[in-house]
């Protein structure tokens, strides 16, 4: 006969798993917002690096209740991994919570359709663009952004200035805000 956890426990255990959801529908509504992130790379490096530290500094913290160490390996991956990969969303969420939306110019390269279709086409589908991306540059750096409502420089031509509303946030990284 095996033992039943106390409800505690189960609780305990649907909250992970709710949290778990949570952070897998976030993150899948965050990509978006990655993709139009000037300087992402930047943000991406130093949220895994800040993650990395917490983690280490809740172990060094849990450190008497998880001795000895090779009995709580699992634990100790669990928070390890957990807070590097929870890190870049919570980076990216608060870096767009707070900052002012201004225009700023940049020199218009391209803007092309794209078809993104999860099962491919069907025969006689009619094939309409299911998002843009746009292509301009800042000084010498080419930048590419992503989205999906219309066209929004259908007269453009490769070399004229452009003005597109970007967010700084409260860690001073850019978002392009088109949707």
């Amino acid at each position: 006969m095996q033992k039943q956890l106390p409800l505690s426990s189960r609780l305990l255990a649907v909250a992970g798993v709710l949290l778990l959801f949570a952070l897998v529908w976030l993150y899948t509504r965050e990509f978006r917002v990655f993709t139009n992130t000037i300087g992402m790379r930047g943000l991406l490096w130093g949220s895994l690096l800040v993650g990395a530290l917490a983690g280490a500094g809740m172990l060094y913290r849990l450190r008497r209740r998880l001795t000895p160490w090779d009995l709580h390996l699992p634990e100790v991956f669990t928070i390890l991994i957990f807070s590097i990969l929870s890190m870049p969303l919570l980076a990216s969420l608060l870096n767009r919570a707070g900052g002012k939306v201004a225009h700023e110019s940049f020199v218009f390269v391209s803007e092309q359709p794209y078809i993104s279709s999860n099962y491919g086409l069907l025969k006689g589908e009619k094939i309409k663009a299911s998002g843009y991306r746009l292509q301009v540059k800042e000084g010498q750096r080419l930048l590419r952004f992503q989205y999906k409502s219309q066209p929004y420089f259908p007269l453009s031509k490769p070399g004229d200035e452009v003005l597109l509303p970007v967010r700084r946030g409260l860690l001073g990284v850019r978002v392009m805000e088109m949707e």
